[in-house]
């Protein structure tokens, strides 16, 4: 059984619940279709501290790792999450330390969070990652304001993806932002055909 779909990397720890159906495909068989994932950060300490070895966290290794769920236990990823500062209380890590691991924590969260969204309207994981690099959290007022706006920024999106993309988050056919890029999507394919 293979699944099909475009689904990140899951590193040690984590799980994924994929929602989806099975189809029979004529060449080999029986396969998962997935429509939709979602990532699962780790419950158990014991899995907590795989995640963290992994190097999920920048700057904590195996160590590390073992150190934090030795003293948080299965509060561990909370405590990075809303109260990185108490990280400071174990022996080797600095209030300087312990910010800059709960900064990268919540930026990496930011992340997960915006991949996941992004997941929704097709958009490949290292497509959506450029997204984010670009835009920000910004992305998500751009997506349903004028997701038109990511053929004109992004690499790798041009006006026929943002025009699928649109049609998911309700934009409609005659909206002016559609109307637009749709014409200047005509223009440069006549001037290039020339």
């Amino acid at each position: 059984m293979t699944c099909t779909g475009s689904f990140p990397s899951v590193r040690s720890g984590e799980s994924v619940e994929l929602y989806g159906a099975f189809t029979e495909h004529v060449s080999y068989g029986r396969q998962f279709r997935a429509e939709r994932y979602e990532v699962r950060l780790p419950e158990d300490s014991a899995a907590i501290e795989r995640y963290l070895a992994s190097g999920a966290v920048k700057g904590i290794g195996a160590a590390l790792a073992k150190r934090i769920v030795k003293r948080f236990g299965d509060d561990t990823l909370r405590i990075l999450m809303q109260e990185p500062e108490r990280l400071a209380e174990i022996k080797g890590i600095s209030d300087r330390m312990a910010r800059e691991i709960g900064a990268r924590t919540a930026q990496q969260e930011d992340e997960r969070e915006a991949m996941l969204f992004l997941a929704q309207y097709d958009i490949p994981l290292t497509l959506g990652m450029k997204i984010y690099r670009i835009y920000g959290r910004e992305m998500y007022r751009i997506l349903r304001e004028n997701p038109y706006q990511l053929a004109e920024d992004v690499d790798g999106i041009g006006f026929i993806r943002a025009d699928a993309i649109a049609a998911k988050t309700g934009i409609r056919a005659d909206d002016a932002f559609r109307v637009l890029a749709a014409a200047v999507y005509v223009l440069e394919t006549v001037l290039g055909e020339g």
